[in-house]
C-alpha cells in the first residue's frame, strides 16, 4: 500500500470516528441522554466488531472492508465477525478476491442510483474447519437476480429471502 493510500484510509477512519463522537456530543448538549447512550453503545459495538476483524490476521480482507463505504458512492456495508482470534493469513487473498468478485457482479446487475445495503457475516464452520461468508443484500427488487445472471454459479450459493438475497461461499482453512 502506498503512503497516500494509507493516509486516505486514516483520514476516512478519523472522519468516521469524529462523526460518531459528534453525534453523541450533540445528543448530550440537547440533554437527550438516552439517545446519547444508545449512539455510544452502537459505536462501541461497531468498534468491537472491528477489533474482531483485525484479530483475523487477514490484512487484505480487513482493508477492503474498512475502505468499502468510502469506495462506493451508493453502497454501504456492515459486518459481523462470528469467530475470534483466527489466523486467516493463508486464505486472506482468496477471501478478499471472492468477496470483491461477488460485490462487483452485484454492482453491475443492480441499479447504481439506489442505496444498496450489504450485511456481511463471517462465520466459522467446524469439521472440516471452514470460513463462511454470507453477503445479504436488502431489497425486494434484488430477488430477480440469480446465479447465472450474475455469473456466480461456480462461486456461491444464493438464498432468496422475502426481503432480499443472500450470497454464501466458504473457504477451507489449512
Amino acid at each position: 500500500m502506498r503512503a497516500d493510500e494509507v493516509v486516505q484510509v486514516l483520514q476516512y477512519y478519523r472522519h468516521d470516528l469524529m462523526n460518531h463522537l459528534q453525534i453523541v456530543q450533540g445528543y448530550l448538549s440537547m440533554k437527550k441522554v438516552d439517545k446519547a447512550e444508545a449512539k455510544l453503545k452502537e459505536t462501541l459495538d461497531y468498534y468491537n466488531e472491528e477489533r474482531k476483524l483485525m484479530s483475523l490476521n487477514a490484512p487484505m480482507f480487513m482493508l477492503w472492508l474498512l475502505q468499502f463505504n468510502s469506495m462506493f458512492h451508493n453502497w454501504r456495508i456492515t459486518y459481523h465477525i462470528h469467530t475470534e482470534c483466527k489466523d486467516l493469513r493463508t486464505i486472506d487473498r482468496q477471501l478478499t478476491e471472492q468477496s470483491k468478485h461477488i460485490i462487483n457482479a452485484l454492482r453491475q446487475a443492480l441499479d447504481d442510483t439506489q442505496l444498496v445495503e450489504v450485511n456481511l457475516e463471517l462465520n466459522e464452520i467446524p469439521n472440516p474447519l471452514q470460513i463462511e461468508i454470507r453477503l445479504f443484500i436488502e431489497g425486494e427488487d434484488r430477488l430477480k437476480l440469480n446465479r447465472e445472471k450474475l455469473n456466480l454459479s461456480n462461486v456461491v450459493d444464493m438464498d432468496e429471502k422475502s426481503s432480499g438475497i443472500c450470497c454464501v461461499f466458504s473457504i477451507p482453512c489449512h
